[in-house]
This record gives structure tokens, sequence and C-alpha cells, in this order.
């Protein structure tokens, strides 16, 4: 993208922070796609861009955007974006805080939280007087009505809470996942009837209007997926159920970004509702399949724990369809696939899905609380479920092995992938602490290495300080394991108990 394509109307207000060739440079991170391969040119932040770039680019009819949504992209890509103008940290940090003062500037203006009726229309917070100049007076900055909320308005609830996630205020970040969960529902875009509800039989064959449909399926799934995905790293409930999902599938990546070429008796065929099949090398073709099953494991979890209902005998629970492996990707015979596929990304997106496949077999079997892990009186090392967990721990442990191959810093999803690697590296503690007290095995010893430098990759995968001493203390076990000593225990409870895994916790990762 070049300073010409920039859309012009809307950059006014950036001119003072970001000159039009640097704004383009972010929106081109914002639009890359990881080609899988170890080169770090996406935003991690960015989940699916959702929007089309050829939409928002194009020199003729651009794609009509709210100023609020681009100063949201701009400031959300400035974090991480390795351009000419942030090669002097002072510099990023002061161009990310102007963005972030004008895109709250922009994006009050539009959240309907912000807006009041009064006898004369409607009002923002700022524009409400507690003393008004005359009795019965309207206030002077009253509309007849307030902005229509769309989907740039849910996206930028959603980059919000990406950022703010990964900040020293993480808790904050749920604030902005709110207002992304209700918005999506108040739109409607939870259904496949309200999406179209406005729009005349006539018109819905159009490609704008297809288009539009397809950016609403897209941002709920967006929001449906990473709710899931924050119920566990936030020990959260689910705020979207199955049966809110009334919405046909997001079509595949490569159909989405070719729309306006693709003939409409060309496209395939769709399912409606959440599905469980990993198709795909887009983020929906195979991370929704399994945030559909992570789902379906969170609400068991929180059934078997209920008070009064978790006593009741649960067989379904263990019975649980997760599939083994994701199906091929890449070899698929179907004529309407395209020819040419990414080998890279494809190898790398089969890796990272065989180990959270593997880490939903531990959610499903095993302790979630990692104090309790170490507590040898509760038989939990002694019971089946352990040893399930175990195998499916060395099994996960194996694939991290391949993932460091082929992306050794960790790059393809690193806003995602900390709380899988988390959930699938905690079970080694318990098994180095094992070899402590039986004497080493060497499989499992060569699998903590692996393990530890997983862990050990900061830059790519968010440093944070349990990660860390979580390393320090699957080390030290492991010292102890080769010493026949038993001062690392101290250490590894002292580390877990930093992580209780209790309702209201604001988790680790």
């Amino acid at each position: 993208m070049t300073a010409d394509t920039w859309p012009q109307p809307n950059s006014g207000r950036c001119a003072s922070t970001l000159t039009p060739q640097d704004a383009c440079d972010l929106l081109d991170v914002f639009f890359a796609n990881d080609d899988g391969t170890g080169r770090m040119t996406s935003c991690p932040y960015v989940l699916t861009p959702v929007i089309r770039r050829k939409s928002l680019l194009c020199p003729s009819n651009p794609r009509q955007t709210s100023p609020a949504l681009l100063a949201i992209i701009l400031w959300c890509v400035s974090h991480t974006a390795d351009i000419v103008a942030f090669r002097d940290t002072a510099a990023r940090t002061r161009v990310s805080q102007r963005l972030y003062f004008l895109s709250m500037q922009l994006l009050k203006n539009r959240d309907g939280d912000n807006w009041h009726r009064v006898a004369g229309g409607w009002v923002i917070d700022n524009d409400i007087s507690i003393h008004p100049t005359s009795e019965g007076q309207d206030p002077l900055c009253a509309y007849t009505e307030k902005p229509e909320p769309n989907v740039d308005d849910v996206i930028c609830f959603v980059l919000l809470t990406c950022v703010i996630s990964r900040s020293e205020f993480k808790e904050e970040c749920l604030k902005w996942w709110n207002k992304a969960v209700l918005l999506v529902q108040k739109l409607g875009f939870n259904s496949e009837a309200r999406i179209a509800k406005d729009t005349p039989s006539s018109l819905q064959m159009l490609l704008g209007v297809r288009e539009e449909h397809e950016e609403r399926r897209r941002v709920f799934w967006l929001v449906y997926t990473l709710d899931r995905h924050l119920a566990l790293c936030f020990n959260e409930p689910l705020r979207i159920h199955d049966s809110d999902a009334q919405v046909l599938n997001p079509l595949p990546e490569w159909v989405w970004q070719n729309l306006d070429i693709i003939p409409i008796e060309s496209l395939p065929p769709r399912l409606c509702g959440p599905s469980t099949h990993i198709s795909g090398t887009g983020f929906f073709e195979y991370f929704l399949p399994l945030m559909v099953t992570l789902g379906d494991i969170l609400e068991l979890r929180s059934r078997v724990q209920h008070p009064r209902f978790g006593g009741f005998d649960e067989p379904q629970i263990m019975s649980l369809s997760i599939p083994i492996s994701p199906r091929s990707l890449g070899d698929s015979s179907d004529p309407s696939q395209p020819t040419c596929t990414n080998k890279d990304r494809t190898a790398v997106v089969i890796a990272y899905c065989k180990y959270v496949i593997r880490v939903l077999h531990i959610l499903l079997y095993g302790k979630w609380d990692a104090v309790s892990l170490l507590d040898n009186n509760s038989g939990w090392t002694a019971s089946p479920e352990f040893f399930a967990c175990t195998s499916n721990a060395m099994a996960a442990g194996e694939t991290v092995g391949r993932i460091l191959e082929m992306d050794s810093d960790l790059s393809f999803m690193p806003f995602l992938f900390p709380i899988y690697l988390f959930h699938g590296n905690l079970n080694f503690l318990v098994l180095a602490d094992r070899m402590a007290q039986t004497g080493l095995n060497p499989s499992v010893e060569e699998t903590c290495e692996v393990v530890i430098r997983a862990q050990e990759v900061p830059a790519m995968t968010f440093d944070t300080a349990f990660q860390r001493n979580f390393c320090r203390a699957l080390r030290s076990t492991l010292r102890s394991a080769r010493d026949q000593g038993s001062e690392s225990r101290i250490l590894t409870r002292k580390v877990l108990s930093t992580y209780r895994w209790t309702r209201g916790s604001r988790g680790l990762l």
C-alpha cells in the first residue's frame, strides 16, 4: 500500500501523529498473513482482519470505515509493527499513546453506553450539564438520534480486548469484551435470519450486500471463538453458547479474499452453526473447530463442579468426541479448493492443531488447579485420568519439538498459544517430581527439556513472570531428579501457589 491509496477523508486527525506512508505501512501489517515460516510480518493481536483488504483499499469505491476503527487499527498494530518509524522505542511509545487517545476520543462518540435520552433527544456524557441554563430548557447539544452501531464497532472492541489483555492492566480487557459480546448479540449477528433481515431479496445477490453479510458472520464467529479462549484464560463462564450460534460458517479464507471474482454458483456449501471439522489453514478453518470443542469441555467441567449437580454420574464427559488429529490439509480432491497451497503454512497449522487437540484431552481428563497436581494424598497420580493426561502430555511435548523445528520463535499464533502451552506443560512438573522420587526416565527427561525450551521463547509468546518461574521450577525439579535431591519441591509449590484456578482468578497468561 502507498500513501496515494490512503483513505484521505479519514487521515486528517492522524497527520500530526503519523505520516500517510507510516499509516499505510501499519495497514499493510494489519492485513498481513503469517505464512508459518517464522517470519513475523503480521500483528499478533489481529487474529483475522474480518474486513477484506481489497474492499478497504479499493481505489474507486473503498469500503466505508469509521474513523474510530481506522485509529484503533493503527494503534493496535503500532505495538509490534517493525517499520522504520518505530526503530526508536521512544517514537513507538509516543505514537502508540497518541493513537490511543485519538481512538478513545473517536470511539466515545460511537459507543452506545455513552449516549443517554433527554427531553431534546440524545446527548453524550460530556454534554450533560448538571446545572441547566434555565428550568425546563433542553440541552444545547442534544441530537435527534445517536449513531447506529455496526460491524466496525464490534471490531474496535475486539482489538481493544486483545491488546489490553496482554498489558499490565489486563483485567480491564473484560470491560471491552463485554461490550463486544453484548453488541454482536444486540445487532443480531448470531442469527442468519437477522443478518439479512433488512435486506430486500432483490439486493441480496449484489457483491456489496453479500460482503456486508459475510462480515457480520465473520465478526460473530470471531467473538464466539475468542469467547472460549478468554473463558479458559480468565476462568470465566461462556458468554455465547452453541444454541445462540445460528449462523453460516465463515467462507474459506481463499474464497473470502477473492469474493469479487468467484461466481456465486462456485461458492462451497456451508453448514449453519458450530463445526468441529478442521478444513483449512485460515483462522476460522482451523481454530474455530478447536474452540467449539473447548467450549464443550468448559461447559462439562462447569457442570461437574456444580455444588449440587456435580455429584451425578457423567460418563459422557470421558467419552467426549475429540478428533485425534486434524484432517489432511492441502491435499483435498475437492475441485473448488485452490490448486496451490503454502506447504510451510499447512505443515505449521497441522502441527499446532495436533498440539492443541492433545491439550484439549488434558483439559478434559486433568486437574486445572496447579497446586492440586502435586497432592499425593488425593490419589490423583494413581487414577486412570492421570495416565490419560500423562500420555497426552508426552505426545504434546513431542509435537512441540516438531513445532520448534518449523517455527523456532513460536510466532505463528503468539497471542493464542501461551495458555495452551501452559496447560500442556503443567503435567511435566508432576512427571519431573515423580522422577525425583522413583528415578530418571530418559523419554520424560528429554521431553521436559523440549518443554523448557518452548517456555523460554519469550519474545513471541508474551513473556510473563509466571512463565519464567515455571521454567525455573521445572529445571530445578529435573536437577533434583538427576541428583536425587528434594529441595526443588519447595520451589515448585511456591511457583504453583501463584496460579490458583478458582472463579474470579484472572490467570497469569
